[in-house]
């Protein structure tokens, strides 16, 4: 592969208009597919350095058809050579506790957690719930007054 970029003077999308790599018409988007994969003399030039051009963009900001693919299917290509390498880093698992802290017994969110958890419900969250559900009847808001 040549480092620098000659290789664009011999493309074969030089010689057409622009539009139809960016165009939303099946008819012209088939045709621009079928110039690049079948009469580009530089298909694979222009495909590596596209794939290098777009290695950190999303998928969805992919756009076009370069090399004779779409931004998906370059985005695909991308991903099975990263996994291929072994470059695609999967996410840490997070320890055990990481996050936010559990609420507290003796408050809504206690008594949210226990019953999210299917764990029996103590007397200290009941009774905040109860306080909460009260406020929501009288205020309409589930927010905490200001205090002064």
């Amino acid at each position: 592969m040549e480092t620098n970029r000659e290789w664009e003077l011999r493309a074969i999308c030089r010689g057409y208009d622009p539009e139809m790599w960016f165009s939303i018409s099946k008819p012209l988007t088939a045709e621009a597919k079928r110039l690049c994969t079948q009469s580009c003399p530089v298909r694979e030039e222009c495909l590596e350095a596209i794939l290098s051009r777009e290695a950190e963009t999303a998928e969805t900001c992919r756009a076009g058809i370069v090399a004779g693919l779409t931004g998906r299917q370059r985005a695909a290509l991308d991903r099975a050579r990263r996994r291929e390498q072994g470059a695609v880093k999967k996410k840490p698992a997070k320890p055990k506790g990481a996050g936010r802290p559990l609420s507290p017994c003796g408050t809504e969110g206690g008594y949210q957690r226990h019953v999210r958890k299917k764990e029996p419900v103590d007397q200290a969250c009941k009774d905040a719930h109860a306080l909460a559900h009260r406020e929501y009847r009288r205020t309409g808001s589930t927010r905490v007054p200001a205090t002064r």
